[in-house]
């Protein structure tokens, strides 16, 4: 008997979506600097002798802070460009109900084929 070769692309299932790295939606230290560079330097141990930024003026923080909006725009555009990001929770419900049907099914399948076996090793012993 020949052997067929198999794709086993198929049978490995969809491959998940990448994901953009934890940076894309890390806004927290930007922040942080931008509030630091807005205190007082009256003090040895401020913020700012511990993380070497130059002050920045309130006026200017509108300018500094665009970059930090920019980032956060950026990282909405991502989340929107997401596999099924707009899917409904009912809708993944629903495709996980499924699937665990099919996973039930070929179990089944499975069992079938190794009481199957079990019978045609028996009868060959």
């Amino acid at each position: 008997m020949a052997l067929v070769p198999v794709d086993t692309s198929a049978l490995a299932g969809p491959h998940p979506p990448t994901f953009p790295p934890p940076e894309t939606f890390d806004f927290i230290p930007q922040t942080y600097d931008l509030l630091v560079r807005l205190l007082p330097q009256n003090s040895s141990t401020s913020p700012h002798t511990q993380t070497n930024l130059p002050p920045i003026e309130p006026k200017d923080v509108d300018a500094e802070g665009s970059r930090i909006r920019i980032k956060i725009q950026k990282a909405r555009a991502t989340l929107n460009d997401l596999p099924d990001i707009k899917r409904s929770i009912q809708e993944q419900e629903e495709e996980m109900k499924a699937l665990e049907e099919k996973i039930r099914k070929q179990r089944e399948v499975l069992g079938r084929i190794r009481e199957l076996k079990a019978v045609k090793d028996a009868k060959g012993q």
